[in-house]
């Protein structure tokens, strides 16, 4: 017998009933007595008694009524879909953004929270996520996402969110026209729910009006606050911090050919005053930086640039890299030293 969360079951091996609440394993489901406790059961000491399960009798007296009745069935007219309605598009990369709102901007860290998924490309996308319950997953939302379009998935109280121990998202990325394939995505994000109780969490951006927390799902990096800790940060900054800054620096090679150029694009290093724009309005600057000086180097003979961009949200460095494999795919790139510029900066190889 195949059992659902939310069916109501009977003890065989013990008096009472409860109501299933999750699976634990294969062989062990966890039900919600009626005394309210949770307790372990094997699935296989477990009656249904209410979901939607019919008893065999039931079902064949069922199946004999239907072969009885003669009805005509209903002529169905089918709305053709026009498949080329999207036309052409040479886009080879695509943005899709999960997205965490506080209802309650002046008091984020206690607030309900709206889920969004953000889709800021030009295809369209199948999308399935689930979450994480012991060894399976338990399905929190599907759907088809059009583009350049975002979704409200659900809304969530904050103490839900200590029921999130890992999300895990399925896009397929598609049009109706011509496109470039992009390779389906599967990622999974570890949410460390304690990070959602810091002011700083929730940031100015492009998707809304509201402080929100924003997480890139086809980031060509992978997030890396998921995967180095506060203190691998800390020390990086500090060892940078230490250093005097260079603005160029040379290798023990004579010639201009091996110079090493150093771009900062961190805004403030770029105008005075940045506290009025947008988000939007700052990449532009950053971008128009990059591929002025970038340009520069490719005319003046430069052999290798190392372009600063900082850790942030990662969408300044997947732009950069999002160009370069655009508008110069015979340009190599790579992460710069760590030693000396931490996670934050990528170096561009000219010659």
């Amino acid at each position: 017998m195949n059992f659902r969360k939310g069916d109501r079951v009977k003890f065989l091996n013990d008096v009472g009933q409860g109501v299933i609440v999750r699976f634990q394993d294969e062989k062990i489901v966890i039900v919600l007595n009626d005394d309210g406790f949770e307790i372990p059961v094997l699935i296989h000491e477990l009656l249904r008694i209410e979901g939607d399960y019919v008893f065999k009798d039931k079902e064949e007296t069922i199946s004999n009524q239907s072969t009885e009745r003669s009805v005509k069935p209903n002529r169905v007219v089918e709305e053709k879909d026009d498949l080329e309605e999207d036309g052409l598009s040479t886009d080879k990369q695509a943005s899709v953004f999960f997205a965490l709102v506080p209802k309650n901007q002046s008091d984020m860290i206690n607030s309900d929270l709206d889920v969004y998924l953000i889709n800021d490309s030009n295809f369209r996308v199948f999308y399935t996520i689930s979450k994480k319950e012991n060894d399976f997953q338990s399905l929190f939302a599907y759907g088809n996402l059009e583009d350049n379009t975002k979704v409200i998935l659900e809304s969530i109280q904050r103490d839900e969110l200590n029921h999130f121990e890992e999300i895990s998202f399925q896009l397929i990325f598609f049009r109706k026209g011509n496109y470039y394939l992009l390779n389906p995505l599967n990622r999974t994000w570890s949410v460390k729910p304690a990070r959602f109780f810091k002011q700083s969490a929730f940031t100015e951006n492009d998707f809304f009006h509201e402080k929100a927390f924003i997480y890139e799902l086809t980031a060509e990096e992978i997030n890396l606050a998921d995967h180095v800790s506060d203190s691998d940060i800390e020390k990086a900054k500090k060892e940078k911090e230490r250093k005097e800054p260079h603005k160029q620096f040379k290798s023990s090679k004579s010639g201009n050919d091996q110079e090493i150029e150093e771009i900062d694009l961190h805004i403030q290093e770029l105008i005075d005053d940045h506290a009025n724009l947008s988000n939007t309005e700052i990449l532009d600057i950053q971008m128009s930086r990059f591929t002025t000086t970038l340009e520069g180097g490719i005319l003046s003979g430069t052999r290798k640039m190392v372009f600063i961009h900082g850790i942030g949200n990662g969408r300044l460095k997947h732009e950069i890299i999002k160009t370069l494999d655009r508008k110069y795919p015979k340009l190599k790139y790579q992460d710069a030293s760590f030693k000396e510029y931490g996670y934050g900066a990528t170096m561009v190889i000219l010659k």
